[in-house]
């Protein structure tokens, strides 16, 4: 019989100092005491103060609700205070504690949907007047385009980003949040340029009261993207891009009703709650959207798998960017994301850049078939990871079958047979293109989408599949 640990009464948001040019945001919890995060922007005190004294304190107040996941977490309390926030914060607030931590309550053992209930939160009140002039900031239409602050990863997506900005024409500045200096590295190493780093230092007694109490995962997009959007509205940059696709929005589980996804915080449902939440107590903040919106992860691979320069540098492996992390090896062979990352890309690749990229074919390896196999859903749900869709994955594993690099590998001998006594090939081909084609363009401005369809008429169509 497993034993959980208590769980806490009351979590309190209590507010955020700034002390120089470190922003520090406090919380306390019922049983293990009162916590303080503090937060980086990588800029100096006499550019950060201005802003967030003025225009930027509704984006302040923001991040201190994301970053309150991480503490709340520990003790997993039954009510959570809020401080004074207008409707739009709110539901972003409900939404970060509840959606955004199923995963969390699901694997926990907790009840979910969360027995959670907010006190507090409620204003009727505008947001602060400034109370200094703002910066200047660029004439924004519905679509800006300009100088862009990129998030970057490492990883496919955000090398994808890049090239469909600079295809259009835009400067491009990556940038990352950041817990210790050896994923500062990790990131440094996958990089084609400088990244601007953003770093977050924990409170020392997260580990302890973690110990004694709950730990699981957070959506951390929340607070990256809060994070980067201060950075750059101090700074006067008009958009802040993050590369996250429409394949985020499926969940990772429903079970029985039970719905948890691992990616909340990178679905189009949170952004469109965070937007709002921007919107309503910092107008005139950079416009925050993600560029990679309208497109499948396999379209990404594809669109990766033509700018063949990365592939000896770029990683997706989530274990490089755990707080030791590791410059050095790139994939570790043996997590979800390693599984995800060579089954996308393997109808696109030939198997001289499938060394390149992975130093050797992860789908012939028997430690990463289970995960194939949860990947295409041939179990009762995918990964804990971020990764894409079942169709799309089964997509992939049929294009692998025909590609000379990859039709002979393991997962695709052992799996496809499994997959195609469900859907037959005609179906696949149907998923194929399906994945392929974009959807809603949402808030992508028109000279991207046209620069991302021009990177992908460069791209290899996979073997025998066509466009």
């Amino acid at each position: 019989m497993t034993v959980y640990p208590p769980r806490a009464d009351r979590f309190t948001i209590d507010g955020w100092t700034l002390v120089g040019a470190e922003f520090h945001a406090h919380f306390t919890c019922s049983r293990f005491g009162r916590f303080t995060e503090k937060v980086g922007f990588g800029l100096p005190a006499d550019q950060l103060t201005p802003y967030l004294a003025g225009p930027g304190r509704g984006l302040a107040d923001l991040l201190l609700l994301a970053l309150g996941v991480s503490y709340y977490k520990v003790g997993a309390a039954k009510q959570i205070a809020l401080p004074p926030l207008s409707a739009a914060p709110r539901a972003m607030a409900d939404s970060l504690y509840t959606d955004g931590l199923a995963e969390f309550f699901v694997r926990a053992g907790l009840p979910f949907p969360a027995d959670v209930t907010f006190s507090g939160g409620r204003s009727d009140a505008p947001s602060p007047a400034p109370q200094m002039p703002p910066p200047k900031m660029p004439m924004m239409d519905a679509a800006p385009t300009g100088p862009a602050l990129v998030a970057f990863g490492g990883g496919k997506d955000s090398y994808v980003a890049r090239a469909i900005i600079m295809a259009a024409g835009d400067e491009v500045e990556l940038a990352a949040v950041v817990l210790s200096d050896a994923v500062r590295a990790a990131i440094s190493a996958t990089a084609p340029t400088p990244v601007r780093f953003m770093t977050r230092t924990l409170d020392p007694k997260l580990a302890t009261a973690t110990a004694q109490g709950f730990n699981g995962h957070v959506p951390i997009t929340a607070i990256n993207m809060l994070t980067l959007s201060i950075n750059a509205g101090a700074r006067g940059l008009p958009q802040v891009v993050f590369a996250n696709e429409r394949s985020a929005d499926e969940p990772t589980m429903n079970i029985d009703g039970v719905v948890a996804n691992h990616q909340f915080s990178k679905s189009s449902t949170f952004e469109t709650l965070v937007r709002a939440a921007m919107a309503e107590t910092a107008p005139g903040a950079p416009k925050l959207y993600s560029l990679l919106r309208p497109y499948s992860e396999l379209w990404i691979g594809r669109a990766f798998a033509s700018l063949k320069t990365p592939f000896a540098r770029f990683t997706s492996c989530n274990r490089n960017f755990r707080l030791a992390g590791d410059a050095t090896k790139r994939w570790c062979g043996a997590c979800a994301k390693c599984a995800f990352t060579s089954l996308i890309l393997a109808p696109f690749l030939s198997d001289e850049e499938i060394k390149t990229a992975f130093t050797t074919n992860f789908l012939d390896s028997e430690t990463l078939l289970p995960l194939y196999r949860e990947l295409c859903g041939l179990t009762a749900h995918k990964p804990w990871d971020c990764v894409g869709t079942i169709d799309e994955c089964r997509a992939a594993l049929f294009g692998a079958a025909q590609n000379p690099a990859t039709a002979k590998t393991l997962a695709v001998r052992t799996l496809l047979p499994e997959i195609l006594a469900q859907a037959d090939e005609e179906a696949m081909k149907a998923a194929w293109h399906r994945a392929l084609a974009p959807q809603d363009p949402g808030e992508v401005p028109p000279a991207y989408l046209a620069a991302a369809d021009g990177l992908l008429a460069q791209g290899v169509a996979g073997q025998g599949l066509g466009s």
